[in-house]
């Protein structure tokens, strides 16, 4: 795989876990459905990068940032859970 695409799954990944932090910090403007479609694009990017960056250059890097999104996914589908119960 080229830096390029690296670097675009790099951002891509820091873009969707800015929004879900924002859901799970209960910013204004952030609903439920958007914690949950955050939820998904954050597993999805991570997904995507521990299959492409499994080995080879950038394989230490990929899984470094993907073990530091995974509790953010974590933090949101409690988030998710305390909203659910409150209802």
């Amino acid at each position: 795989m080229s830096k390029s695409s690296f670097a675009d799954l790099k951002l891509g990944l820091e873009e969707a876990c800015t929004e879900l932090r924002a859901f799970t910090l209960g910013r204004h403007g952030f609903t439920q459905r958007d914690g949950m479609e955050g939820i998904k694009r954050v597993n999805a990017h991570c997904n995507r990068l521990e299959k492409l960056f499994a080995a080879g250059p950038f394989a230490k890097e990929s899984a470094t940032i993907v073990a530091s999104a995974r509790p953010r996914v974590r933090a949101a589908e409690a988030r998710l859970e305390l909203l659910r119960k409150v209802k």
